[in-house]
């Protein structure tokens, strides 16, 4: 019994730590990379902080209440009974002249400014999470898909959680549109497969 229930738990660790070294999953920093994530005024005690005090919790609440409240509290109204209304714009006819700003859902938006093309945060693939069943967009959210997306000249990603920092539009966008654009970023994308060279960085 003792034998059968160590190799389950053993079986099942294996089966997350394979499933945690995915690409998508990103990679601990090393070398200069980590070297120039110390230099930052954020990176403190082995990880980066706001400069300003930031506390993870309101008043009154912890880790546990609040994961009591995620897996027990019943809310209504949680998801549209329907499906969002929604207008989806032709980027590709768009006059170079005009300035336009478009959401395309949570995070995301499309701009065009003096005749540049700029992509937010893009997450496109209608989930944000790395499992295909986690953390879906409304119906009618989720409107917009890659091809959708003309040539751009900039791509701003905010930061890498899983609802601004689409790994699977990140793959397409590389192999598509954004050859000649420059990439403002936060955080490094060097796991994706994103070329470097091919790229402007900002770190701040």
């Amino acid at each position: 019994m003792l034998l059968s229930t160590l190799i389950i738990v053993a079986t099942f660790v294996l089966v997350i730590y394979l499933f945690m070294q995915q690409s998508k999953f990103g990679k601990t920093p090393s070398a200069n990379r980590l070297e120039k994530i110390k230099q930052s005024p954020n990176y403190k005690n082995g990880s980066f902080q706001n400069q300003s005090f930031t506390p993870n919790f309101t008043d009154g609440a912890t880790f546990f209440s609040v994961l009591r409240e995620f897996l027990f509290k019943k809310t209504e109204h949680k998801k549209p009974s329907q499906v969002l209304p929604s207008i989806k714009t032709n980027l590709f006819s768009l006059s170079p002249e005009k300035d336009v700003l478009i959401w395309m859902g949570h995070s995301s938006y499309f701009m065009q400014l003096d005749g540049k093309k700029i992509l937010v945060d893009p997450v496109l693939s209608g989930n944000a999470s790395p499992l295909p069943s986690g953390t879906k967009a409304f119906r009618g959210a989720d409107i917009y898909k890659v091809n959708d997306i003309p040539e751009i000249d900039f791509l701003f990603i905010s930061h890498d959680h899983w609802d601004h920092l689409d790994y699977k539009v990140m793959k397409q966008i590389k192999l598509s549109i954004w050859s000649n654009g420059d990439l403002i970023k936060a955080l490094s994308l060097k796991k994706t497969g994103t070329k470097q060279r091919r790229l402007k960085m900002a770190l701040q």
